[in-house]
């Protein structure tokens, strides 16, 4: 049973993440208490229990049980639990861009004779692989090995975007290259995603070929935020689903 003095906020969250400490930081700055927890151990009602809010920031299929209970006794969670669950599939993620408007690849289920990207089926069952084995096969878009990530955040009053570009981890360690102005009809799709999905927060990886079109790639919920900048964003959304706030 939920405790009414409840004023906790718990992020499930590796306690080393650079932008939910900072944010957890801003948080208790403001007088808020800040508990993470690790999202690869189970979770039990009794932490569910003491929270006034759970930012379900990355998700293990062991701790889905308790996000289901939490939803069931009154415990907000930060993004959508329907969502959380069904964007935990590549293949629903993959055609809810679609849905929105996102140009996306091609894709089997038998190894292709096009070069391809090989992926889980689910997001925790491990990262896509160039060329390998996976629950099905994604065509590689033919360019530079760079991904262009965009973020999105509802704050409460608006969708806050901010977008950058990366080395390809198809290609070795992901590293950092800068940040980018958003493309408008990129952004406003994202837009849409995030106000029919009701979620907080959401990446999107894409890849640009020689044309300049854009492809999206992969839907995020544990999206990092790194070199974003969304940090007051996230801050505010997470403040503005506080009860009594």
């Amino acid at each position: 049973m939920k405790t009414a003095d409840a004023k906790q906020i718990g992020i499930l969250c590796a306690d080393d993440q650079p932008v939910f400490t900072a944010v957890a930081s801003q948080l208790r700055d403001a007088g808020q208490t800040v508990r993470f927890f690790d999202p690869r151990s189970e979770l039990s009602p009794t932490h569910i229990d003491d929270l006034a809010l759970l930012v379900n920031k990355q998700v293990f299929p062991l701790n889905l049980p308790v996000l289901r209970y939490a939803r069931r006794t009154g415990t907000p969670l930060w993004n959508n639990l329907v969502a959380t669950i069904a964007l935990s599939s590549r293949l629903i993620g993959l055609r809810a861009l679609e849905t929105v408007g996102f140009r996306t690849p091609r894709i089997t289920f038998e190894k292709p004779e096009f070069e391809y990207v090989a992926k889980p089926c689910y997001i925790w069952h491990g990262d896509p692989e160039l060329n390998g084995e996976g629950g099905f096969y994604q065509e590689r878009i033919h360019t530079e090995p760079i991904d262009y990530k965009y973020y999105a955040v509802n704050d409460g009053a608006r969708v806050q975007t901010a977008a950058k570009r990366v080395t390809s981890k198809l290609h070795g360690p992901k590293r950092f290259l800068n940040q980018i102005r958003p493309r408008p009809t990129l952004t406003r799709r994202l837009r849409r995603l995030v106000t029919r999905l009701n979620l907080r927060g959401v990446g999107i990886d894409f890849v640009k070929d020689d044309k300049d079109r854009f492809w999206a790639v992969d839907v995020n919920l544990a999206a990092g935020y790194r070199d974003s900048g969304l940090e007051p964003a996230l801050y505010e959304s997470i403040r503005v689903d506080l009860p009594n706030q």
